[in-house]
């Protein structure tokens, strides 16, 4: 299955608003210049605002640590070590306690310091002429799509239930690198960062798919919506979204017309 049908066929499928967007955390430098990208960064902006111009223009981007903005994800992608006044500092208005707000960025999901050297980030279906695969698969969607991306990521990979990683900020750099290091699916809310620098005004969440667990999921869902289409609303089988009304209802009972 080619990365463009997984594209086509969760747009088509779930209707979601954005590319799915591949991310790739590069420890060769020699694979810096073989990544082809289509825009570079003007100034320093933040990953979140990376992946939005990724999956609304499609753009192809490479983040190197001199061109990230956010503070907060510096330390997530192994950029820095962490620094204890500044981070605690900086994680102190959301939680107030002043040992809550280090330990906050210590129990977030990190990447070692030095490995990553640069985020390569695309549409999902621009690594069909890469030769490599993405880290991480990362989609903005409605709460109601996420359910079915994650109902049949578990179907795929034989798993009944999942857990999710939720951190005061870093929703969208923390919650890609928690994905990649525990090889699990991950689900999170927008921090006060991603809405406003992420362009996430509409209730969306964040979903991360491991790379290599992304044939899978598309392949579950695949199967499924052949048996009659993408939906789980009531009995299942229905094309999106189903049959939305309140489940026994007497009141909705319908028969072909003569």
């Amino acid at each position: 299955m080619s990365y463009k049908t997984i594209r086509d066929q969760l747009i088509m499928n779930l209707r979601l608003d954005f590319d799915p967007v591949g991310i790739r955390f590069i420890t060769d430098e020699a694979e810096i210049d073989k990544l082809p990208v289509t825009h570079t960064a003007g100034a320093k902006i933040t990953y979140c605002q990376f992946l939005a111009a990724c999956r609304q223009e499609r753009y192809a981007l490479l983040m190197k640590p001199e061109k990230l903005l956010c503070q907060n994800a510096y330390p997530v992608f192994g950029f820095r070590e962490l620094e204890k006044d500044a981070d605690t500092q900086r994680h102190l208005k959301y939680l107030v306690d002043e040992e809550v707000a280090w330990k906050a960025p210590q129990e977030k999901a990190r990447l070692e310091v030095g490995d990553c050297k640069a985020i390569y980030m695309a549409p999902l279906d621009h690594f069909d002429d890469l030769d490599v695969e993405p880290s991480v698969v990362f989609m903005v969607c409605v709460p109601y799509q996420a359910y079915h991306i994650l109902n049949d990521y578990m179907g795929a990979m034989k798993r009944a239930n999942l857990n999710f990683f939720h951190t005061p900020n870093s929703a969208v750099c923390s919650g890609s690198v928690w994905a990649y290091n525990n090889k699990s699916a991950n689900m999170t809310t927008m921090c006060a960062g991603s809405k406003t620098s992420g362009k996430t005004e509409m209730s969306y969440v964040n979903v991360f798919i491991p790379g290599d667990q992304i044939k899978p999921m598309a392949a579950q869902q695949a199967m499924r919506v052949e048996k009659g289409g993408s939906s789980v609303l009531g009995k299942g089988y229905k094309p999106w979204p189903g049959m939305d009304v309140c489940k026994g209802c007497p009141l909705f009972k319908f028969k072909p017309a003569a």
